[in-house]
């Protein structure tokens, strides 16, 4: 008998990332309907619930309308419908009463496609009886309760069908009115050979991360423009050219010293290709590894093609990196199809005059090593 796993997704979650907006509260009804249209995230929730079907024989119940079952539909994906289809711009009370809906009809668990706020508006309803597994979609995803990829999330959801996960507690994290990702709640998730991602965490301030920045800015052409990621590593690089940095944005510093704060995708791209020299500083999401996808969805596969690998600067501290398990770094990508140039072996700054090399991964791929080959200069 096919177990039913119930399906749901925020169907506006992600818009705001290569758009530099934080956050999808104050669209306008012409920008919402743009979202809804362009689908990322329920492309991201189809990627999971193909391979989930791949997998094992189930039985997908769907939140009505843009919720779940529209996608669906589309995709010839069969499913049973359930809960009353919005009649208006969808919000979280939306997304919990569709869950409700979804744990009434015997969803004995549920696939979700969104990002942290999305995860929080579900643990609110959810009772411990019935686990969540995030697809991650929207902008930072700093939850334990997301997959690494919307693969890994088809993969774990097929796992605990088939009875091949057990389940555990793990923390939903959003951002408090300080801007600081905090645990927020609790839900239930399996634990099976596919892992979750491990919750963001905060790496206490080091003098260290000024002496990385001062290393990356002394090696490289005075005339450099500079695109700044979000974060703390990548923030020190800013401080140490003299400008502070947004943190959750993308900045730009052109080799004149003017600066473009929050900048979006379309702006870096046309910088990235039409100005010489530009270069790219990344920080790592500490306890993720994340270099790509989660909060810099700006810094498209677009963007680091035109800029080039070989000017790609990977910061982080010493403690940050030895936190990381596995100890590799990931690319959550969107390209479409082929290869991004940062897979592969990579040079991450990590001290002055000190660096290691870490492999960086699809974190769509099945098998994930244990470790890395670290290397110092």
């Amino acid at each position: 008998m096919s177990v039913p796993v119930g399906v749901l997704v925020n169907p506006i979650a992600g818009f705001g990332g290569p758009r530099g907006l934080h956050g999808t509260d104050g669209l306008t009804d012409e920008q919402y309907a743009v979202a809804v249209s362009e689908g990322r995230s329920t492309e991201r929730l189809l990627r999971a619930v193909r391979h989930l079907r791949a997998a094992t024989d189930v039985e997908l119940i769907a939140a009505a309308g843009v919720l779940g079952s529209d996608a669906l539909t589309r995709a010839d994906i069969p499913h049973r419908t359930v809960g009353a289809e919005p009649a208006r711009r969808t919000t979280g009370v939306d997304s919990i009463a569709a869950v409700q809906s979804l744990q009434r009809a015997g969803a004995r668990a549920v696939l979700f496609a969104g990002g942290d706020g999305t995860a929080l508006d579900l643990a609110s309803a959810l009772g411990p009886e019935v686990p969540m597994i995030g697809v991650p979609a929207g902008v930072k995803m700093h939850s334990e309760a997301f997959a690494r990829s919307p693969e890994g999330a088809g993969r774990l959801a097929a796992q605990y069908v088939s009875g091949n996960a057990t389940l555990v507690w793990a923390e939903v994290l959003d951002v408090d009115d300080e801007g600081v990702s905090r645990p927020m709640a609790v839900v239930r998730v399996p634990r099976g050979g596919e892992p979750l991602q491990r919750a963001k965490s905060m790496t206490p301030a080091s003098a260290g991360r000024a002496a990385v920045a001062q290393d990356v800015v002394d090696g490289a052409d005075p005339g450099s423009t500079w695109i700044i990621g979000p974060g703390t590593g990548a923030g020190a690089v800013a401080e140490a050219l003299g400008f502070t940095a947004t943190l959750r944005g993308v900045d730009l510093r052109h080799a004149s010293g003017e600066v473009e704060l929050d900048v979006d995708e379309s702006r870096l791209l046309h910088v990235a290709r039409t100005v010489p020299g530009t270069r790219i500083v990344l920080g790592v999401v500490g306890g993720q590894g994340f270099l790509l996808g989660r909060g810099n969805q700006q810094l498209s596969r677009a963007v680091v093609d035109a800029v080039g690998a070989e000017h790609v600067d990977i910061v982080a501290t010493t403690e940050k990196v030895g936190a990381l398990l596995p100890p590799v770094l990931y690319v959550d990508d969107d390209g479409a199809g082929g290869t991004h140039p940062l897979l592969g072996y990579r040079r991450v700054r990590v001290g002055r005059r000190e660096s290691t090399v870490m492999r960086v991964l699809d974190a769509a791929a099945e098998t994930l090593p244990t470790t890395s080959i670290p290397a110092r200069r």
